[in-house]
């Protein structure tokens, strides 16, 4: 038996495992314990029992919703699987875990504290060492903002209000959704606000008005070239420009230093990094990741940032800083002569390693920069003439993809094919062939013919098994995929409120890679690279690779699951109405979308109703799909395996900790 935590500024993600069936077990139970003190608290839980004289649990659910409560804990409606996520500890905060077997019948559980496992212990805190990571909870389709905004005259929640609230830097729907991002992303412009210095930036999107303060507030600092974003500012302008040109104008009026970096069409000056150069003209530190400055980046995609302590790194940033300067005023303001052969020849060459360190100094890796755009071609060749060349900074992703002993898991937005999931697909495949064990999970925002954004999962199980493949591919290719697109909660029904699916364009953001993250060999990517063929030929971007720092890839492994699950697990519970709109749908193909779905509704709106409250087996028999199954699921062992048995069952006289608390 064996139990496992790992964490990162945001929440805590647990995983399981037991040799065999415990008999009588109704599921889990799960308790967080605060390091160096007597707190505890059972997690809470959303799902109830199938049967449980259901008359009585109804009337106990329908009391709990009008006296505000809409969970039970985990000793009264305990987990039916072997993971669990925490996403009520504190920021800051440092926990161990209990995972008790719930041995009886609904309504009479106790715990079996002979078979009790413990974690290793957790801190909610974005340093390691050198490296500083920070993740959103911007993932907008919940119950609690649903909850929190007032309805639309469909009695949806208002989309409109929550762009206000979230543009407001003191509203406390904005502080719930962005964490400890902004911290993250401000923090290298605070630092020369404070101790001097100056800071060189090149961002693409830029409308957040506290954002835009920071800038204003470092003046003489400020370096900055922003490219072009957005739709245009007039039809048919071309300048792709709306997104920026309030931000734009007011930065060039206060006279600071700006440099339009205006690209044509299919091509997008996609980087959002920052630079600190201290007093003394040293680079120091850089700031990368996904997030946009804006404030549906900060709050409605899930997004992340990276910031590294390393003055290499920082000088190797401010050299491709200074290369974007150099062909922005090369260009003189025409557009077709930006990313010249000069710039992108320079961005071909591998930079070098920088060593990390971790926590109590000691050496933790090391990380190596990459930018685009990389290729002599300014686009993707047409397939035509034949696969197209490999960029390099990709051909060094790909094979640290092939390296992979345990597997990957992945976020990311638009990724086009080629790109990391064509590569995935052609490494499951091949890996499956020779009767290798790779676990794979992820998901991709993808863009369907309707240009209504969507999020495909992908998942390795018997009962669910969708094929990896580029998001480009049409959606008629896919008819073995049992699992594909999904949203939030797309209507109320039962206590549940109908949910805010996306704001903007995105809904996963992430461009992030994790490699077998709980060993000596893990590696993780991130930066603005969305990971396809696209952005190394098209795009000024900027990836990062950070190798064998697994506290760095456990904090963005627990990210990639946790964006995972929330997804996974609202796309599994709507599966009946689903399958009732298609069945309606084709037999009346002309029929309005909202006529078809009252219909649906009606049909099988109860069942699902009852499926989602009370979806708990009321006896042991859950786990027999585990037992069953146990060689589909082996990837999924071996995986979290991989530990090196951190996590422990009671026995051992207290939960142990790597290193220092994180």
């Amino acid at each position: 038996m064996n139990a496992v935590a790992i964490s990162n500024n945001d929440m805590v993600y647990l995983h399981w495992s037991i040799p065999t069936k415990i008999p009588g077990c109704l599921g889990f139970s799960v308790i967080r314990h605060e390091a160096g003190s007597q707190k505890q608290a059972t997690l809470p839980a959303m799902v109830g029992f199938k049967t449980d004289g259901q008359e009585k649990q109804q009337e106990k659910q329908q009391e709990n919703s009008e006296a505000g409560k809409r969970f039970e804990d985990t000793d009264t409606w305990p987990v039916q699987k072997y993971s669990w996520k925490d996403l009520f500890a504190k920021r800051g905060g440092t926990y161990w875990y209990e995972i008790v077997p719930m041995i009886g019948t609904p309504g009479n559980l106790r715990r079996d504290d002979s078979r009790s496992m413990r974690t290793n212990s957790v801190s909610l805190d974005p340093k390691h060492g050198d490296c500083s990571v920070f993740f959103n909870r911007g993932i907008i389709s919940t119950q609690a903002i649903a909850r929190a905004l007032p309805k639309s005259k469909a009695g949806l929640p208002n989309t409109a209000e929550l762009k206000k609230k979230i543009a407001k830097p003191d509203d406390p729907i904005r502080a719930r959704l962005v964490g400890g991002l902004e911290g993250g992303v401000l923090q290298l412009l605070d630092r020369a606000d404070k101790d001097g210095g100056e800071c060189y930036c090149a961002l693409y999107e830029l409308a957040d008005h506290d954002l835009i303060e920071h800038l204003k507030a470092l003046g003489k600092k400020l370096h900055l070239v922003l490219s072009n974003a957005g739709e245009d500012t007039e039809d048919g302008s071309g300048d792709g420009d709306s997104t920026n040109t309030d931000a734009r104008s007011e930065l060039h009026s206060l006279g600071l230093d700006v440099d339009d970096r205006m690209l044509k069409k299919g091509h997008i000056g996609h980087n959002k990094f920052v630079v600190y150069v201290d007093a003394n003209g040293k680079p120091k530190a850089v700031l990368s990741g996904s997030t946009n400055w804006t404030s549906t980046g900060l709050c409605a995609q899930s997004n992340n940032a990276i910031v590294i302590e390393s003055p290499g790194l920082a000088a190797e940033y401010l050299q491709y800083w200074k290369a974007l300067k150099a062909d922005t005023d090369a260009a003189e303001g025409e557009g077709n002569k930006l990313q010249a052969a000069k710039f992108r020849k320079n961005n071909q060459r591998a930079r070098q390693l920088h060593d990390l360190k971790g926590e109590d100094d000691h050496p933790a890796g090391s990380v190596q920069a990459w930018f685009s755009p990389s290729t002599t071609q300014k686009s993707v060749p047409s397939k035509k003439k034949g696969a197209p060349p490999t960029p390099v900074d990709l051909a060094e992703v790909f094979d640290a993809i092939e390296a992979a002993k345990q597997g990957v898991l992945f976020l990311a937005f638009i990724p086009g094919n080629p790109s990391i999931v064509s590569k995935l697909k052609e490494v499951y495949d091949a890996k499956t062939k020779a009767r290798e064990l790779f676990y794979l999970r992820g998901a991709a925002t993808s863009p369907d013919p309707a240009s209504i954004f969507r999020v495909d999962l992908y998942h390795r199980t018997p009962k669910v098994d969708a094929t990896v493949r580029a998001v480009s591919d049409p959606p008629h290719a896919r008819a073995d995929a049992a699992v594909d697109s999904v949203a939030g909660i797309f209507a109320t029904f039962a206590k549940w409120e109908a949910e805010i699916y996306k704001v903007g364009y995105a809904v996963i953001h992430d461009k992030i890679l994790v490699i077998d993250p709980f060993t000596d060999k893990s590696v993780v990517v991130t930066g603005s690279h969305n990971l396809g063929f696209r952005a190394s030929y098209s795009n000024d971007e900027n990836m990062l690779m950070i190798r064998s720092a697994r506290t760095v890839a456990e904090a963005y492994a627990a990210h990639v699951l946790d964006v995972y699950e929330h997804y996974r697990w609202r796309w599994k519970i709507q599966t009946p109405l689903r399958d009732k709109f298609a069945e309606l749908k084709k037999k009346d193909p002309k029929a309005k979308a909202a006529e078809l779905w009252k219909k649906t509704m009606a049909a099988v709106g109860e069942s699902t109703i009852n499926k989602v409250w009370k979806n708990l087996e009321p006896t042991d028999a859950w786990q027999d799909y585990y037992v069953q199954h146990k060689h589909f699921l082996a990837a999924e062992t071996n995986f979290w395996s991989s530990f090196e048995g951190v996590g422990i069952a009671t026995g051992s006289s207290q939960p142990q900790r790597r290193g220092k608390a994180r």
